[in-house]
């Protein structure tokens, strides 16, 4: 089998149709694990906007995975303050999506560690993911890179 061959680079504007549909599927993932993470029915206009305005939002950036004209991963990063702890300044994971023919081909490594390099150079010493806790993919993916719990929600429908 030949190695899958891919390169990582900053989403562009032209991206958004397959930056969408993957952010979609993850999001259709997490209602696998779990669900109270139903998606909505307007998921696609919902994701839509959601990435169009991460474009234009300074603390925000976003990179994609791509092979050929394919885009086959992406991961978004929020830059967050940490009002009342040090370090300040924290850089967030909101999502990170890679097809699954891509899987276990250092696809998410590779945008994982570009995105460490990306919060490094802005002077950001700590990364954190969100993700819903019965995405075992996902668990297993960070806590095989050294992440650890740090932030508990509980929820309770009512």
């Amino acid at each position: 089998m030949d190695p899958v061959q891919f390169r990582i680079r900053y989403a562009e504007k032209k991206d958004l149709d397959q930056i969408v549909e993957l952010v979609v599927r993850l999001k259709k993932l997490n209602e696998e694990f779990d669900p109270l993470y139903s998606v909505r029915e307007d998921i696609q206009e919902v994701a839509r906007e959601y990435i169009s305005k991460s474009f234009d939002r300074e603390e925000v950036f976003m990179l994609v995975a791509e092979d050929g004209n394919k885009i086959v991963g992406v991961i978004r990063v929020e830059i967050r303050s940490r009002l009342f702890y040090q370090p300040i300044f924290s850089g967030v994971i909101t999502d990170l999506y890679v097809s699954p023919s891509y899987r276990v081909k250092g696809v998410g490594s590779a945008l994982l560690d570009e995105a460490v390099k990306i919060l490094r150079g802005k002077g950001i010493s700590i990364v954190c993911a969100e993700f819903p806790p019965m995405n075992k993919i996902a668990v297993d993916f960070y806590q095989k890179r050294g992440f650890k719990p740090l932030l508990y929600t509980f929820f309770k429908e009512i």
